[in-house]
């Protein structure tokens, strides 16, 4: 069939405007931060802990380093502490000096040469939080379009801040259920001892002190008696009164004989 060269120019016009269309939303993407539940099925009731993971995406453009500075109740919610995914190579988390509600959580590369990015939904980091009190809550983002204190990716090329869309960082609603009922201590009464609930105490024994033995002194050793010297007998030579009286008469007989001899 043929056709009028008109009619054939504006066929063919009409195949570029959809052929040019169809590309734009296929190379379009939205730069964005997202949170959801790690187990959506949970309940969460008060005491409960509970993992919350942050996505990312970079709409396929190269990224540095991406911040998320987080908002909530803390009469609802604690934010415990968060780990890396390992997204970007290097992490850090802490909740905002002088701002008991929020919570910043940043990532970055330390070179373009190392320079990130998605085109889906990412995870970035896990959460681990507590709730405090029953009731609806919410988790957010702090965002405000032509600042860098906020939550932000930045491009790698130029370091600007391509989360320019805050109202897509959609905040995750929370309910939180009542919790189990916490146990009150008891005061103990006057004269009672404290006792620590659950646990039993069991009296402290005194130990029985241990017996010193007596020490017997030790016994001197008498000296030993020298043995008695021995006695040698000498031969008798006859009694001592008997040698006496002769010679008191011999000494008799020389007197008188010497008397005769002067007369």
């Amino acid at each position: 069939m043929i056709t009028s060269l008109p009619t054939r120019l504006l066929l063919i016009t009409s195949m570029v405007i959809v052929f040019l269309f169809s590309m734009g939303k296929t190379v379009a993407y939205a730069q964005s931060l997202k949170m959801e539940l790690v187990n959506p099925t949970q309940q969460i009731s008060v005491g409960n802990t509970f993992q919350v993971k942050l996505l990312i995406n970079t709409g396929n453009i190269e990224a540095i380093n991406a911040d998320a500075l987080l908002t909530f109740e803390p009469t609802k919610v604690s934010v415990d502490s968060a780990t890396t995914a390992n997204f970007f190579t290097y992490f850090s988390s802490s909740p905002l000096s002088g701002n008991p509600n929020q919570y910043l959580i940043s990532s970055w590369e330390e070179s373009v040469a190392h320079a990130k990015k998605s085109s889906t939904d990412t995870i970035m980091a896990t959460l681990s939080l507590t709730a405090n009190a029953a009731g609806s809550t919410s988790l957010g983002f702090v965002c405000t379009p032509g600042t860098e204190a906020d939550s932000n990716i930045n491009r790698a090329s130029d370091s600007q801040d391509i989360l320019t869309n805050c109202t897509a960082l959609t905040p995750l609603t929370l309910t939180i259920g009542g919790g189990g009922t916490v146990n009150p201590t008891s005061t103990p009464g006057a004269g009672q001892p404290t006792s620590t609930p659950g646990a039993t105490v069991e009296p402290t024994a005194t130990p029985i002190p241990t017996a010193t033995p007596t020490l017997r002194p030790t016994n001197t050793p008498r000296p030993t008696s020298p043995p008695p010297p021995s006695v040698t007998t000498l031969p008798r030579a006859g009694t001592v009164g008997t040698t006496m009286a002769a010679f008191g008469m011999a000494a008799a007989l020389l007197t008188v004989g010497g008397l005769l001899f002067i007369l």
